[in-house]
């Protein structure tokens, strides 16, 4: 080619990549002049780049062009190249010419192919695919051309480097689909030829090699059907190089180790190839399955006139059905295709060996159908007993491939124990956990909780921690009258792991479905668990549009660590068990090994929540909710809940996510617990009853949602239903310190003296034993008896501080501070509030303190407070609903403005049933001063007459004497009479000296 037309070519080449492709046909023609040579050369370079993908720079457009439009062959025919002479010229493309040639030394047919020299000029390039052409050719797989050498040798123009392969007599696998009828290979054969390449694909998997570029062009299939794959590490030789990038051009993609790059052809791109993200071996896999669709469907999966277009469906479309391109191909390889073919690749075929799989059972499915029919027809039967036959074989494959599921969304499934036979500590209990937690995400499986099988061990006179083997699994199943349960075992192979899943039926022991993956490794294992239990759900029955929506796997819902999950696992064991104090350590170290655990993070926040510590929950779940979308979507749900829950306060919002998680997942037990506890918050106690019996309903044996029902009844006066309900903790011996406090709360209502001491005695020794100081406290305080009071908070106060409990500390002293400022000493309360506010200022520190200072008539302090508290906590429902509208209230009660504090009040009527008696007393306050005894009546009745909003509130006691004021104000001596004596005979033995008993005895010695 002269300089000249060279120059032609080149411009041209240029501008007609700017034009549509629609109108490169009218524009060459007029471009060109008439010469026709010129413009076959224009569309040969176009043709090219509309096939490879490759926008051309200078120096390879010179090569390809050269070897596009007709040049001569680099190497006469006929003359020696080497120790090879070269026969005839086999095919030239972009990519080099081939030649058959003759191997002088060895007397053999060999291929040669001649590498252009704008692809061998980097040495580095030629060295890197040097190293992986030879380690293509150590495999020495049937399937795999093999490479005898790479080589270079001087032609009569310049160095050129070569390869040296096999001859293969045959065709490519795009003229085989060329030949076929509409374009279509019999589905028997495509999945022959399918299952041919998997298997070299797997092979060279195994040696770390990814082909990048499998294509009906790379595969040869021979005449006696043995398929060949070609060209293993020419893609990543040929990737053009970073500095001749065209932004606007058809394809982008990239190499493993160069930024924006071509690899593969793009209408058989995986999506992650043409994002232009590094790839593996999923790539190929995706590949694979374009071209097994293509074979069988007569037309590619992904059209597009245009490269760009092509990638556009290669991102966005859903391959068409099968069955509407080829009505003969089996259902069975629908579904194949459908997983090969997904966008995500951790949802795809995850290594090739399960696409082989997959595939071989097919073949099998369809050898003995083949063979039954053959069988019919050599025996000579008749007519309508081959039809018959064949009847009841078609029947058989219709109920093979639509067989009714294993299980039904009404089914509920028991998790064995894995049998752990690698001698490796790290896996006990730690696959049980993540199997879990894979299952779980999806609404279609219901599982049998944890806590309920410790239960149920009990009950058989087991140790609740007794490894449950599938024997075990199967008498629990069998009294639970569950259907079926999951056995996992876990094995070394070399290096490897060996997974194995079997679902089994309860009934009769039978195997109903298993799964068995290979780990490479132990930071692998929590991947192949994930990709096992995605496979046993589908043969379980679950569909795979929902397989599609709740499939995140463990590695990325969870952690890549097993020294992290091992930890999570072991955090588990002890929440589950009511210790949650001793599993915020094991969770700690979870994260600490795994900054990105989203799930630890927000079991963290559920164990501070749970243990009073409400801004170290905050935290944790702020740092969950960052990574809530790496999660699946049950726990996203969670996480979410935790997130309104500790870190806004927004109780409505944490509301609306409950009930879509329970509409999501409807036979989950903890979102109608969650729920309950939810409504408890916002005093609406009849909805939390129902939530907290649905919980029960569905698991029995969880002890959270019979506490949240115990708070509901004991709020709503139902105080022996309550009791009730708490001895059904202790009888399932499923109690923990909330429900120690319930019941410690419900005695000293009861005048229970030897049920209270029950409580504190079973306090002593515990984590959180300053809890029984707590409450001996507010009994205390509730009587009057102010100084015994103060000394145990101080106890209480004492224990808590010295750990990692500052925040339940802080909660102490300033409830101890806002107690005494009801009873009038402010001096006192003062010092309490500062000291709770040093400890920790937080959502259970901060508005009591406030309040302190605003009952105390600190107008500047309780200011500063008010501002800071509105600033911290803008969303959250009880602070703005509850503690804002008590804290303005008694500033303008203190500055004489009664009616302005009824005004701020009327913001708590919605939420006052749970806001501990402070709006009511408030209020009842302000009617006192304005003379209204009617109305202050009202108020402080409302606080007598729900003792269960708040059983040891010290307002209670001051309620009657509120009333007996009220009364006073209406003119009725008889009922203010009665409220005084009330009020006296509950402050019977206290502190003389308290400002209330002073000034009550005043004020009844006038009646």
């Amino acid at each position: 080619m002269t300089a000249k037309r060279y120059q032609q070519v080149e411009q041209l080449y240029y501008a007609a990549l700017k034009v549509e492709p629609d109108q490169r046909a009218a524009f060459l023609a007029e471009a060109c002049g008439g010469d026709e040579a010129l413009r076959r050369d224009i569309e040969s370079l176009l043709g090219y780049q509309a096939q490879s993908g490759y926008i051309l720079d200078q120096p390879a457009l010179e090569v390809v062009a050269r070897a596009m439009t007709g040049d001569p062959a680099t190497v006469e025919i006929g003359r020696n190249f080497g120790h090879y002479r070269i026969l005839s010229l086999l095919g030239k493309g972009g990519m080099g010419e081939v030649y058959l040639g003759k191997d002088m030394l060895l007397k053999r047919k060999v291929a040669l192919k001649l590498l252009p020299a704008v692809f061998t000029t980097d040495t580095g390039r030629v060295r890197r695919f040097a190293q992986e052409a030879r380690a293509a050719s150590a495999l020495n797989h049937p399937n795999i051309i093999t490479i005898h050498e790479i080589g270079e040798a001087s032609t009569e123009n310049e160095a050129t480097h070569y390869i040296v392969t096999e001859y293969v007599e045959g065709e490519t696998l795009r003229q085989r689909m060329a030949t076929a009828s509409l374009g279509r290979i019999e589905a028997s054969e495509a999945i022959d030829i399918a299952s041919q390449i998997a298997t070299a694909l797997s092979a060279a998997h195994e040696a770390g090699i990814v082909h990048r570029d499998i294509k009906p062009e790379n595969v040869m299939v021979r005449r006696d059907g043995l398929v060949k794959v070609l060209d293993f590490g020419l893609a990543k030789l040929t990737e053009p190089a970073p500095t001749v990038i065209d932004t606007q051009a058809s394809t982008l993609a990239r190499n493993t180790n160069e930024a924006g790059m071509v690899v593969g052809t793009p209408r058989y791109m995986s999506p992650e190839q043409a994002r232009a993200e590094k790839v593996d071996a999923r790539t190929d896999i995706f590949s694979l399955g374009v071209m097994l669709y293509e074979m069988v469907a007569g037309r590619a999966p992904f059209a597009g006139s245009t490269s760009n277009e092509v990638i556009a469906a290669i991102l966005r479309d859903t391959p068409p059905p099968l069955a509407g391109c080829a009505p003969n191909a089996p259902p069975e390889l629908e579904r194949i295709l459908s997983r090969a073919l997904r966008k995500n690749r951790d949802e795809r075929y995850q290594t090739v060996n399960e696409l082989l799989l997959d595939l071989k059972n097919l073949t099998e499915k369809r050898a003995f159908e083949a063979r039954l029919v053959g069988e019919i027809k050599r025996r000579k039967v008749g007519v309508s007993l081959i039809l018959a036959a064949l009847i009841i074989a078609a029947v058989a494959a219709y109920s093979y491939f639509n067989r009714h599921p294993i299980l039904t969304e009404k089914d509920t499934i028991l998790l064995a124990d894995f049998e752990n036979k690698t001698n490796d500590p790290i896996f006990d209990g730690m696959l049980k956990q993540g199997l879990a937690i894979q299952l779980q995400q999806t609404p279609f499986l219901n599982l049998f909780p944890e806590a309920r099988l410790r239960h149920e061990l009990t009950l058989m006179r087991r140790q609740p921690n007794e490894r449950v083997t599938p024997e075990l699994a199967q008498e629990i199943c069998e009294r639970q009258n569950l259907k079926a349960f999951i056995a996992g075992s876990i094995a070394p192979l070399g290096s490897n792991y060996v997974i194995t899943l079997e679902a089994m039926s309860s009934q009769s022991g039978e195997l109903l479905s298993n799964e068995q993956v290979q780990a490479e490794s132990k930071e692998q294992v929590l991947v192949a668990l994930s990709r096992a239990a995605t496979r046993l759900r589908e043969r379980l029955g679950e569909s795979l549009s929902s397989i599609h929506s709740y499939d995140r796997s463990l590695q990325e819902g969870t952690t890549a660590s097993p020294e992290a999950f091992k930890a999570f696992s072991q955090a588990i064991e002890l929440a589950v068990s009511g210790r949650a104090l001793e599993a915020i350590p094991f969770y700690q170290r979870a994260v600490e090994l795994d900054g990105d655990f989203a799930h630890a993070y927000s079991q963290l926040a559920i164990m501070y929540g749970l243990s009073g510590q409400p801004g170290r929950a905050a935290e944790y779940a702020k740092k969950a909710y960052d990574l809530k979308d790496r999660t699946g979507e049950l726990e996203k749900l969670r996480i979410t809940h935790y997130y309104h829950w500790f870190v806004t306060g927004d109780l409505n919002k944490r509301i609306e996510t409950l009930l879509l998680q329970r509409k999501t997942y409807p036979r989950e037990y903890t979102g109608p617990n969650d729920l309950a506890s939810a409504y408890n918050q916002l005093g609406q106690f009849d909805q939390a009853v129902a939530e907290a019996r649905e919980s029960i309903r569905l698991n029995p044996n969880f002890s959270a949602p019979y506490r949240h029902l115990a708070w509901a009844l004991l709020a709503l006066n139902r105080f022996t239903e309550a009791k009730d309900t708490l001895a059904q903790i202790f009888q399932r011996e499923l109690g923990s310190t909330p429900a120690h406090t319930q019941f410690y709360q419900i005695s000293f209502m009861e005048g229970d003296t030897s049920g209270m001491q029950q409580q504190i005695d079973w306090s002593r020794g515990k984590p959180d034993e300053y809890v029984a100081f707590y409450w001996q406290a507010v009994a205390a305080a509730y009587a009057g008896h102010w100084r015994k009071s103060q000394d145990f908070l101080r106890d209480a106060i004492d224990l808590a501080s010295g750990g990692d409990t500052k925040e339940v500390a802080a909660q102490y002293a300033t409830e101890q501070a806002l107690w005494g400022a009801v009873f009038g000493n402010c001096r006192r309360a003062g010092v309490d509030s500062a000291q709770g506010l040093n400890l920790a200022r937080g959502r259970a520190s901060l508005p009591r303190a406030t309040l302190v200072r605003a009952l105390c008539d600190e107008t500047n302090q309780a200011k500063l407070l008010l501002d800071e508290l509105i600033n911290r906590y803008p969303e959250d429902t009880l602070i703005k609903s509850i503690w804002l509208p008590a804290i303005r209230a008694a500033m303008e009660l203190h500055r004489g403005n009664a009616a302005q504090a009824l005004d701020q009040l009327q913001a708590a009527s919605r939420y006052e049933a749970a806001a501990e008696f402070w709006p009511q007393y408030l209020r009842g306050q302000a009617y006192i001063m304005l003379k209204r005894g009617a109305e202050a009546t009202t108020e402080f009745q409302k606080i007598l007459d729900h003792r269960g909003y708040a059983p040891l509130s010290p307002l209670y006691p001051l309620a009657h004497l509120g009333l007996a004021r009220a009364a006073a104000l209406t003119g009725d001596s008889t009922k203010s009479r009665k409220a005084y004596e009330d009020f006296f005979a509950v402050w019977k033995d206290a502190d003389p000296d308290l400002p209330p008993m002073i000034e009550a005895k005043r004020e009844y010695e006038k009646k």
